[in-house]
């Protein structure tokens, strides 16, 4: 229906709604329980109170002081006639990435960021303290402005979506009961939707109840927006709306706090609350989701009552944009027909029907002009409220001066990017929400609603980036950083996804996050037959402190490249884990020279050489070390491990203070006197002719060669 401003309403409806509003509530509390069986079971009524029935006894939740869990779903119970009034649980989401602790300078004393997990490419979730509520964490849903990537000095308008009675404590109802994210998705504007508060009304409750300490208006208008900020949301711009308990809690959001918002939605709310018999239906409502409405305002009709009385403060929103809307409580078109034509599907729309009514009477008295939506019919339910913010949003636009280019975008789609848009051999990437622009160095990229598209120029292939890898691309710099191009988009492993590039991969795994792998780390990698040999990327590489060079951690190994001359080698099994108690390359034995090589002597029998000596385990057991020198050379002329020679070592070599030591193999013992003289006393004989090696082959100086995908020759020891 047509937004019209109240001044315009027929005299007629006046005097219909001129009965007592203590009548309609009583329609409201008191439906007989034939009608309640009556109402629509696939409609949905959002914040309707539970009947209770000689059948259907309803249980209030008692206060035993738990508070919620951090997943779950608060709902009336599911044999209640009004249990389609919950929008359902959430649905489960990936993260893409997270990060722990970030830093956001600027907040209030006790307000910290714990954590961000990015759940899209501009879907992140941000957990904030708050000390109001105790220092408990509350999870805020930010849907970021189309441009937020792409024009980084930019801030965005915000709107602040509050969901009503019933919801999910792990994704706020709004994205996953409307399309609402997706048709902001080509909008210059941010959406901000917090997680939990049913049953709060998004109040300051004077006491805590039901295990909770609610004090939502102080969080979300005097800590949530210094946090807001940092995701360069702007202070000037704000609107507020909700549905039912939340447009309740919109209005008086924006009238207790007038210099915030400017403009405000209330689809199906209670916008009176203190009126005859009001304050019952609102308990009554609590109750059914464990709450008692007089730890909320304290005693019916108080001071408090009054002070979130939308009607009472509607003096406060002069000069904002109003906007509020309800239908009747009779079957619409989003509801299964009643056999009782104008009988009540839904009473407590017509409670929210009255209430609002009531709300722009009083607005009409204090000057203040209202936009409202009365529609002729319609129940409780997110089918009704979806469309009244694409109803409001034009207005919000048009009050904010936005340009038009911030409203929609015009974009076309040509070339190598239609190619890829079209191809249905490849994920569907969505309508384009820009044109193709060119970024640093004249690389061209083009956003889609589904995905990133950067084109190749050496190819003339576009290839689309989604999802934590393309996330992870776009942070370090896409074509820019040293990946280079994309070489094939993201594709699935037995646990998690990888996408290729010109310099190197981008491997995501849920509980490490997306990891960048330069190709010379991967050769390594693979050398020591990828994630069967040492797991997957834990971290990015990073810069050792004692040494110059960096290092890459994998679940069971690590790379290391040594500054020096830019090489890596890969670092696995007992040999990985003995040579990081000495220190890795910090240590005695400084950088590796090689990858852990298998000797091909067993089946765990492994080597490495460093800087300063060799590593050996034998079957997989202990990995013992000597170092080059006098104890190396003897070891080498020997025969090394070979049969003829003298083994694997069985201890570490010692060294003592006056230079002298000890190192004992297999067969043989090395000992070294304070003057460099070697002495090498044999164990047992030789049982191979010397010059062969263990598979009869030539050369003893070389082992076997490495276990890999990709054979590569083994230097000489």
């Amino acid at each position: 229906m047509r937004p019209t401003p109240h001044s315009g309403r027929r005299r007629s409806m006046r005097a219909v709604l001129a009965l007592p509003i203590a009548l309609a509530t009583a329609v409201s509390l008191a439906a007989p329980a034939a009608v309640a069986q009556e109402a629509p079971t696939d409609g949905g009524v959002a914040d309707a109170p539970v009947v209770a029935t000689q059948e259907d006894p309803t249980e209030v939740p008692a206060d035993d002081g738990t508070p919620r869990a951090e997943t779950g779903n608060i709902a009336p119970p599911a044999a209640s006639p009004f249990a389609a009034d919950d929008p359902g649980p959430a649905p489960d989401r990936a993260t893409i990435a997270q990060t722990l602790d970030p830093d956001v300078p600027g907040l209030p004393d006790g307000v910290e960021v714990k954590k961000e997990e990015w759940k899209g490419d501009r879907w992140v979730n941000v957990s904030v303290t708050s000390p109001a509520m105790g220092g408990e964490v509350q999870k805020v849903q930010l849907h970021l402005a189309r441009d937020w990537h792409t024009d980084k000095e930019k801030t965005f308008p915000s709107i602040l979506m509050l969901g009503g009675l019933w919801g999910s404590e792990t994704e706020n109802s709004w994205s996953y009961r409307t399309d609402i994210v997706s048709y902001f998705g080509d909008k210059n504007v941010t959406l901000v939707l917090p997680v939990g508060g049913s049953g709060s009304f998004y109040s300051d409750w004077e006491q805590p109840d039901n295990g909770q300490n609610y004090k939502w208006e102080t969080f979300l208008t005097e800590e949530l927006p210094s946090v807001l900020s940092h995701y360069r949301i702007q202070d000037e711009h704000r609107a507020v709306m909700g549905v039912s308990m939340g447009g309740t809690s919109a209005v008086n959001l924006a009238a207790r706090n007038p210099e915030m918002f400017d403009a405000v939605g209330s689809f199906s709310g209670y916008l009176d609350t203190t009126s005859p018999g009001l304050p019952y239906m609102f308990d009554s409502n609590l109750q059914s989701t464990g709450f008692d409405a007089t730890k909320m305002w304290g005693p019916f009709y108080s001071r408090n009552w009054r002070e979130h009385d939308p009607k009472l403060l509607v003096r406060n929103l002069k000069g904002k944009l109003v906007y509020v809307s309800s239908g009747n409580g009779t079957a619409g078109n989003h509801d299964k027909p009643n056999d009782k034509p104008g009988f009540l599907n839904n009473p407590r729309e017509f409670g929210s029907r009255v209430t609002t009514q009531s709300f722009v009477n009083a607005a009409k008295l204090a000057g203040v002009e209202v936009t409202d939506v009365f529609r002729p019919n319609g129940t409780h339910t997110w089918a009704y409220w979806e469309p009244e913010v694409k109803n409001m949003w034009p207005m919000i636009a048009e009050k904010w001066g936005l340009d038009e280019g911030d409203l929609s975008v015009n974009c076309t789609v040509e070339g190598a990017f239609k190619t890829r848009q079209d191809s249905e051999d490849a994920r569907e990437i969505g309508e384009c929400i820009s044109n193709a622009y060119e970024v640093e160095h004249g690389n061209k990229v083009q956003e889609f609603g589904g995905a990133t598209v950067y084109l190749n120029p050496k190819t003339q292939v576009a290839y689309a980036q989604w999802g934590a890898t393309g996330k992870k691309y776009k942070e370090m710099g896409g074509p820019s950083s040293w990946l280079g191009y994309p070489t094939y988009e993201e594709k699935k492993l037995s646990k998690g996804d990888y996408a290729r590039y010109e310099g190197g991969r981008i491997h995501y795994i849920p509980e490490y996050g997306a990891v960048a792998v330069k190709s010379d780390v991967l050769s390594a990698w693979a050398k020591r037959d990828y994630e069967r040999g040492m797991g997957f990327p834990l971290s990015d590489e990073e810069s050792l402190t004692d040494v110059a060079g960096t290092k890459q951690e994998f679940e069971a190994g690590t790379v290391y490249r040594k500054g020096k001359d830019n090489k890596v080698y890969a670092v696995n099994g007992p040999i990985w884990e003995r040579y990081k108690e000495l220190g890795g390359p910090a240590g005695l034995l400084g950088f590796p020279v090689r990858n852990v090589t298998d000797l091909g002597t067993g089946p765990d029998d492994t080597w490495i050489r460093t800087d300063n000596g060799y590593m050996y385990s034998k079957d997989g057991g202990p990995a013992y070390y000597f170092l080059n020198g006098p104890v190396a050379d003897a070891w080498k002329k020997e025969g090394y491990e070979h049969p003829e020679g003298l083994g694997f070592p069985t201890a570490d070599q010692v060294v003592n203070d006056d230079g002298s030591g000890v190192a004992k193999f297999e067969r043989g013992t090395v000992t070294v006197d304070k003057d460099g003289e070697v002495t090498v006393t044999r164990t047992e004989d030789a049982d191979t002719d010397p010059g062969a090696d263990v598979d009869g082959e030539q050369d003893p100086e070389d082992p076997a060669a490495p276990v890999s995908e990709e054979p590569v020759p083994a230097p000489a020891r």
